[in-house]
C-alpha cells in the first residue's frame, strides 16, 4: 500500500451544520468519484469509482481512539475530507468499531451518494446517526455540469440509491442540494427536485450555495428571490433549510503557547479554507489578535490567503506558483 499521508484525523473543526466535528479523512487528496465545480478542496486529480483500502484501517482505528481521548467533548465524528469517504473499502469496519467502543458518540457521513447505489455498501453505512447525501442535479444535464462524475454514474441511479438507503437505515437524513446560479436554480429545476424529494422522503432538505472558494471560480450564487422560490416549491414535500453563515460555537478559553495557537489555526485551515471570522468563532480567539497572527503566519509561509465569497480565506501551506496572479496577458 502506498500511504499518501500518515494521519486520517483532522480537527476538531467548525462546521456550519454540525457544530464541533472531529473529521475522519480516509482518502488521498484528491480522490473522488466526482469532480464537482463547487468543491472547496479543489479539482479532483484521481477520478475513480474503485473502492480499496486507501488508508490502513488498523491505523485509522488507532488514530480515532487517540483523538477521542484528547477530544472527548465533540458533537460528531464526521466521515468527510478531501475525497469521497465511501471509496474506502473498510469504512464499514471503522463504523462498527466506533459504534461498539464509543456508543455515546454520534457518527455523520457526508457523501456524494454514489456508493448508495450498491445495496451491500449501503448496509455497511446504515448504522450512522446522520447522513448528508448530495443530490445536485435535477436531471442528467445538470448532474453532468455540476458534479462531472466518473463514467457509469447517473442522477437517476443515485437518486434511487438514496431512496433505497432511506428504507434500510434509521439515520437522520439531511438531503443537500447545491444550487449554482444559471444551472439548477430555475422553477423547473425546483419542480424536478420536488419529485425526487417526494421519492426519497428525507428529514429535511438543505439548499446550499457557495460559501468558500470552489474549484471553478465562475460558480455563481443564486439570488435570494430564486432561492426563496425553490424553497417554496421543494418545501411542499419536506422541510427546507437555506444554508448560509456558520453555526460554530466558541471553545472554552485556555492558555496556549504561540506554537499551540499557530497549530490550531493550521489544523483548521488544512481541512478547509476559513475566514478570520470563521476561525475566531470556532477556536474562541479574539479577532484583532487573530488577524495579526494570520498576517505573521502568512508572511512566514505557514498559510496563504485568497479572495472568496465572504472576504479573505486562509489555507495551509504556501500558495502554489500556478495560482499566483500574473499579468493580463497570462505572463
Amino acid at each position: 500500500m502506498n500511504l499518501a499521508k500518515d494521519r486520517c484525523i483532522f480537527g476538531p473543526i467548525p462546521s456550519r451544520r454540525l457544530g464541533i466535528s472531529l473529521g475522519v479523512d480516509l482518502i488521498p487528496f484528491k480522490t473522488c468519484s466526482m469532480d464537482c465545480i463547487y468543491c472547496e478542496c479543489g479539482k479532483t486529480t484521481s477520478l475513480t469509482t474503485e473502492r480499496k483500502e486507501y488508508f490502513p484501517t488498523d491505523l485509522a482505528i488507532r488514530q480515532i481512539d487517540e483523538a477521542l481521548k484528547q477530544h472527548p467533548r465533540i458533537d460528531y465524528i464526521t466521515f468527510s475530507g478531501t475525497g469521497e469517504p465511501t471509496l474506502h473499502s473498510h469504512i464499514g469496519e471503522i463504523i462498527r468499531h466506533i459504534e461498539s467502543h464509543y456508543p455515546e458518540v454520534k457518527l455523520c457521513l457526508l457523501t456524494n451518494s454514489f456508493c448508495l447505489t450498491d445495496p451491500a455498501i449501503a448496509k455497511e453505512l446504515a448504522p450512522v446517526e446522520l447522513i448528508i447525501p448530495s443530490l445536485d442535479g435535477s436531471n442528467e444535464e445538470e448532474f453532468q455540469k455540476i458534479n462531472r462524475p466518473a463514467p457509469g454514474l447517473s442522477i437517476e441511479k443515485i437518486a434511487r440509491g438514496i431512496a433505497d438507503f432511506r428504507k434500510i437505515s434509521s439515520a437522520q437524513m439531511w438531503l443537500e442540494l447545491f444550487i449554482a446560479e444559471g444551472i439548477n436554480d430555475s422553477p423547473e429545476s425546483a419542480g424536478r427536485f420536488l419529485r425526487m424529494v417526494e421519492m426519497i422522503r428525507p428529514d429535511k432538505v438543505q439548499l446550499n450555495t457557495l460559501d468558500r472558494p470552489g474549484t471553478e471560480r465562475s460558480v455563481g450564487i443564486p439570488s435570494a428571490e430564486k432561492l426563496r422560490v425553490m424553497a417554496e416549491i421543494i418545501g411542499r414535500a419536506a422541510e427546507v433549510e437555506l444554508i448560509g453563515g456558520r453555526a460554530a460555537r466558541k471553545s472554552e478559553p485556555e492558555h496556549l503557547s504561540t506554537g499551540e495557537y499557530n497549530q490550531r489555526i493550521i489544523d483548521t485551515v488544512a481541512s478547509r479554507p476559513c475566514t478570520a471570522q470563521d476561525l475566531a468563532l470556532s477556536l474562541g480567539f479574539r479577532e484583532p489578535n487573530l488577524e495579526a497572527c494570520l498576517r505573521r503566519m502568512e508572511k512566514a509561509g505557514l498559510i496563504f490567503s485568497e479572495p472568496g465569497p465572504r472576504g479573505l480565506y486562509y489555507r495551509a501551506g504556501k500558495k502554489p506558483f500556478s495560482d499566483v496572479p500574473r499579468g493580463s496577458d497570462g505572463k
